[in-house]
């Protein structure tokens, strides 16, 4: 029963912090531009396959593949920030033009590593920084998965940082609550807006790399962590980073509860879906009510 209890709560705490590096990106963009991201998703399919196909086309290392991945993602993200989510931004279709237009390029990056680098390739990306296993009392837990929980942490205390310490970031938390007000101030909002578009690319990157070496990589990854960041900012309050903190964990406490307590991973989304359920219907706004990202 101890054991049960210890395994619970290690894995709550190792699966909410990597929960938080996949749905930073998208709280973000959800409470900061206001717009529900669906193709967030691509974000996870293009760093793992970006990352391959410059591995194996253009026989670059892995660290300068990374590199590589990382600067194709982020001229992905400005033209789609400048050429479709800029002309739209105060026309009636503006949401519906962007979401439209990230869905069919999730849709292509997934297709597209069906097409060119299916199953059987073997699609793997040696990204281990800590090898073999540690004993934590009785349970025996990933290096890498106590590793990507770190840098979970590590990350979302630096973008609370920055929301609560630096200039810019006070001035993305005022435009987050109010925009037309912020420009009066003299806020360069266009400005802020594209920074924090360019900014929630970095934390699915860096989730999805630090657990690609131990679990299973496939083209519908994208789907997957989409589900969760999606289930975390509607439990925690559409784009507020306190509501996302706390949702993290609880959807983490769920997902481990329902694997080890009850012994049925296949229900730990339904699990999931049905305690979002009951807070929305007690709660309609979430855990946190508010309009800033903070």
């Amino acid at each position: 029963m101890l054991a049960t209890v210890g395994t619970v709560l290690l894995y709550t705490f190792l699966l909410g912090s990597l929960y938080l590096l996949v749905s930073l990106g998208f709280s973000l963009i959800t409470g900061v531009l206001k717009i529900f991201h669906f193709g967030y998703g691509y974000l996870f399919i293009g760093a793992i396959y970006f990352t391959w196909m410059f591995m194996d086309i253009f026989h670059l290392p892995l660290g300068w593949a990374i590199l590589a991945m990382f600067a194709l993602q982020a001229v992905l993200a400005y033209i789609l920030y400048k050429f479709i989510l800029v002309p739209f931004r105060f026309k009636q279709d503006e949401e519906f033009m962007f979401v439209m237009t990230v869905i069919f390029i999730a849709l292509i990056l997934q297709l597209g590593a069906d097409v060119f680098y299916p199953i059987y390739k073997g699609v793997y990306l040696e990204t281990t920084v800590f090898p073999g296993t540690s004993q934590i009392g009785p349970i025996t837990v990933s290096n890498q998965l106590l590793f990507a929980a770190g840098v979970g942490i590590a990350m979302t205390l630096l973008f609370v940082f920055f929301f609560t310490r630096t200039k810019m970031g006070l001035a993305v938390r005022a435009i987050s609550y109010d925009v037309y007000s912020s420009r009066i101030l003299g806020i360069n909002v266009e400005q802020l807006f594209m920074i924090v578009f360019l900014m929630t690319i970095v934390p699915p990157i860096v989730a999805i790399l630090t657990v690609a070496p131990i679990w299973a990589i496939d083209s519908s990854i994208g789907q997957a962590y989409l589900g969760i960041a999606i289930l975390i900012a509607v439990l925690g309050g559409l784009g507020n980073l306190k509501g996302t903190i706390i949702a993290s964990y609880l959807i983490a406490f769920c997902h481990a509860f329902v694997a080890f307590a009850i012994g049925e991973p296949r229900l730990m989304s339904l699990a999931a879906l049905i305690v979002v359920f009951i807070v929305l219907v007690l709660r309609p706004e979430g855990i946190i009510k508010t309009k800033s990202v903070w």
